[in-house]
């Protein structure tokens, strides 16, 4: 009787862990024909929502979406969500950055975070206007460990 019950709250306890874990199947699918089709760069950033690179990474993306609207299109891919971009891409590991010419081609990839200025630089050699360096906040400082004596 105790191993019938004990199993049964271990295996509730796993199935709750799972679903916290699992990922939604409510991410969005990528439209790439829809994207390039509206003849703009664009930014793909491939991750997945319990990443922490890439959860640095969201408040970066949607500011620099906001700086470029009209401009440029910035977007997470979800990798769960995408299988077929994450192959058509050879996407190697999270995050990861693609940067497409309006024509769809790739011009510059990244594997790892970028900051804003950097995304905006490479924006910028692919000819899109953007923002002054000033217009970016500054980063917030990493917290230093206290010196030893």
């Amino acid at each position: 009787m105790v191993k019938k019950c004990c199993g049964g709250v271990i295996s509730g306890i796993a199935m709750v862990l799972l679903l916290m874990i699992a990922p939604s199947s409510a991410e969005p699918k990528i439209d790439l024909k829809g994207l390039v089709s509206k003849r703009v760069p664009i930014l793909l950033e491939f991750g997945r929502g319990w990443c922490i690179p890439c959860k640095y990474m969201k408040p970066i993306l949607s500011d620099m979406s906001n700086v470029y609207a009209g401009k440029a299109i910035v977007t997470t891919v979800d990798m769960d969500a995408n299988k077929d971009l994450v192959r058509d891409f050879r996407i190697r590991m999270m995050p990861t950055q693609v940067f497409l010419m309006p024509d769809g081609k790739e011009f510059f990839r990244n594997e790892g975070t970028l900051e804003r200025e950097q995304i905006a630089q490479v924006f910028a050699k692919m000819g899109v206007s953007g923002p002054a360096q000033a217009a970016f906040p500054p980063p917030i400082p990493e917290a230093m460990p206290p010196k030893g004596n």
